[in-house]
């Protein structure tokens, strides 16, 4: 009778439960959440879709273009609202592709290289970091690298983020190489404006975090980025990520995978 009494209590749990309640299976072990980090770059240039933007969680790292005219008000608005604050650094791409005022070139001389990297930081109040903003070409080459970084450590308060928007980008090594705290992007939410494609990669980013812990991942305001973002934010806890600021994560040497080229 007792053991009727059991049974049927059994079928009210789930099906792991009542397995190891028989000694069938062992407990499952309950992980706590695995820190994460997403980065929304090119914040300035579109201020309803940067305000947007800042309405994410606050957990969200927002980066911000310098030379943006409205860089330096979203800045303190992003601050004030609890984000953490990057500035995002304009370097030339492969191709055509115009990366904004102040950018650095390769025929950028060591002097103006350095006047502009300490133009963009100030020109974003509450900066903690420093990412790419495309920069394929110039993220290779170890001389413009090591200028960039010798500012960065001349601060001594900030870190570097490594967008990778190359495979052979030498960005996060040099940083590693001047002592400033470091990390890599792993997954690019949008490499297309495509609702589907954002939607997948914003699961690999999920099931990594998962997995590993310490992801970044970089996207960008668009409209359906962000829609994305808004709708699956809320929910990552309860999938078993944490999202944490980029600053929590720096340091961990990761070096991604996924070659975006900008």
């Amino acid at each position: 009778m007792r053991r009727a009494v059991a049974a049927a209590l059994l079928l009210a749990l789930p099906a792991w439960a009542a397995a190891a309640a028989w000694g069938e299976i062992p407990v499952p072990e309950l992980r706590e959440p695995q820190p994460a980090a997403v980065i929304v770059d090119d914040i300035g240039p579109d201020l309803r879709a940067s305000r947007r933007a800042i309405a994410l969680p606050e957990a969200v790292t927002l980066s911000v273009l310098p030379y943006a005219p409205h860089a330096r008000p979203l800045a303190e608005r992003a601050y004030r609202q609890g984000h953490e604050v990057m500035a995002h650094l304009p370097m030339q791409p492969n191709g055509e592709a115009d990366p904004g005022p102040g950018a650095l070139w390769l025929d950028t001389p060591e002097p103006e290289v350095r006047r502009r990297v300490r133009r963009a930081i100030s020109a974003v109040p509450h900066a903690r970091g420093v990412n790419n903003h495309m920069g394929s070409l110039v993220t290779r080459h170890p001389g413009h690298m090591a200028w960039v970084m010798e500012e960065l450590a001349e601060r001594g308060d900030l870190y570097f983020v490594d967008s990778r928007t190359t495979a052979r980008t030498v960005a996060q090594q040099l940083a590693a190489e001047h002592g400033i705290p470091n990390a890599a992007r792993e997954v690019f939410l949008d490499p297309r404006r495509d609702p589907e494609v954002i939607a997948e990669q914003f699961e690999r980013f999920v099931e990594l975090s998962r997995r590993q812990g310490g992801v970044i991942a970089i996207g960008h305001p668009y409209a359906e980025t962000l829609r994305l973002l808004e709708r699956e934010l809320p929910r990552l806890r309860e999938r078993g990520v944490r999202l944490v600021p980029v600053s929590t994560l720096v340091d961990q040497h990761r070096s991604g995978k996924e070659e975006f080229s900008r």
